[in-house]
């Protein structure tokens, strides 16, 4: 009898629960109805989502910069236990003063972020103009992110003929840098590519070509991981991207920058190869685009939507590959190049410049040309 009791004091007991549970449901309900509810509840729910996003990348942030400091500090020491052993022991008091007047690197009391002065030009410990802008503007936070990389990298290129060994292990501190420092770039392309202003081109030049140089040294790929050497190649598919559909009215100027920006990390010996690549792949899929609607027409067919503003900045990646072909070392995958040619066979009639850019940048990228 006590077990009947116990069941039916159980049931009852799951009947109130549902009850109350359906009772709060209807209570917190929009009077919109339930699709205002669910897209409520989902917009709560993304954003809590772009919240711990953001935090996590904050730490990542921090994470890496502290491991910059630490990379640099090491690199300090070793450096200078090298040049004079006999002052090992005192450098081992971490004196601020010692490391400030003997690694050619400075410290910004504010930011702690190294300043390099022992290659190439100082940089500043601020943006350019950073006064005029408050704390919190996202343009001041950008530039401030892209100098703290950009410092790092001038300060490890400083220390690297004299470390070159001790970095074999550190690899992914500096890809990381490089990584964050490119997203620093695009994201000031990706501003531009929607009307924004294009703030401080000089300091975009510089942060490229440090990026450049820490990636043009003996072995530097070796320190990467797969995932970030994809990363650094989504980035220059991104900035090629940006570059074909600008249309805005400050394109000119634009596309001017980022094709320079490009043609400086194409001179790096590790992104060399798959950006050509990548840019070949633009111009193929651009020609295959262009063979299908004449195609169609003459089949007296409706065409596709062709994507004419692609074609007109096709210029510039066509500039890229003859630049890039004065000073390669023909290490590109020859598939492509012979695909160059024999698209642009099919495109002499109706796009007889294209074709012959075309055929030009296949004859110079071809095996044994000279």
């Amino acid at each position: 009898m006590s077990k009947r009791n116990g069941e039916g004091a159980m049931s009852w007991y799951m009947r109130v629960c549902r009850l109350a549970v359906a009772v709060a449901v209807i209570k917190a309900r929009p009077s919109g109805g339930a699709r205002q509810f669910a897209e409520a509840l989902a917009d709560g729910l993304r954003q809590q989502d772009d919240g711990w996003r953001s935090k996590a990348r904050g730490l990542h942030e921090d994470l890496l910069h502290l491991r910059q400091e630490l990379l640099l500090t090491r690199l300090l020491f070793k450096s200078r236990s090298n040049t004079d052993p006999g002052q090992g022991q005192a450098l081992s008091q971490d004196d601020p003063q010692q490391l400030k007047g003997d690694s050619g690197c400075d410290t910004d009391n504010g930011s702690q972020t190294h300043i390099c002065i022992a290659k190439g030009p100082c940089l500043p410990p601020t943006p350019p103009n950073s006064q005029n802008f408050p704390l919190q503007d996202r343009q001041w936070r950008q530039d401030r992110r892209m100098l703290k990389h950009m410092q790092f990298l001038q300060c490890l290129s400083g220390l690297r003929r004299v470390c070159e060994a001790s970095l074999c292990g550190h690899g992914d501190v500096v890809w990381d840098s490089v990584v964050q420092l490119l997203e620093s770039v695009v994201e000031v392309f990706r501003q531009a590519h929607v009307g924004q202003p294009l703030h401080h081109p000089e300091q975009l030049h510089q942060a490229i070509q440090v990026v450049a140089q820490s990636l043009s040294r003996a072995g530097a790929r070796q320190g990467a991981s797969e995932q970030q050497f994809c990363r650094v190649e989504d980035l220059l598919k991104e900035m090629i991207s940006l570059l074909l559909t600008n249309q805005q009215l400050n394109a000119f100027s634009v596309r001017d920058v980022l094709s320079e920006c490009l043609l400086a990390l194409g001179g790096s010996c590790v992104l060399r190869s798959p950006f050509i690549q990548l840019l070949m792949s633009e111009i193929i899929q651009l020609a295959q685009q262009l063979w299908e609607n004449c195609e169609r027409t003459s089949r007296e067919e409706l065409p596709h939507q062709m994507d004419w503003i692609r074609y007109q900045n096709s210029f510039y990646v066509f500039w890229l590959l003859e630049q890039l072909a004065q000073d390669t070392n023909r290490n590109v995958n020859q598939e492509l190049v012979n695909n160059l040619e024999t698209k642009a066979f099919t495109l002499a009639d109706e796009f007889p410049l294209f074709s012959l850019y075309m055929w030009r940048i296949g004859g110079l990228f071809r095996v044994g040309h000279q």
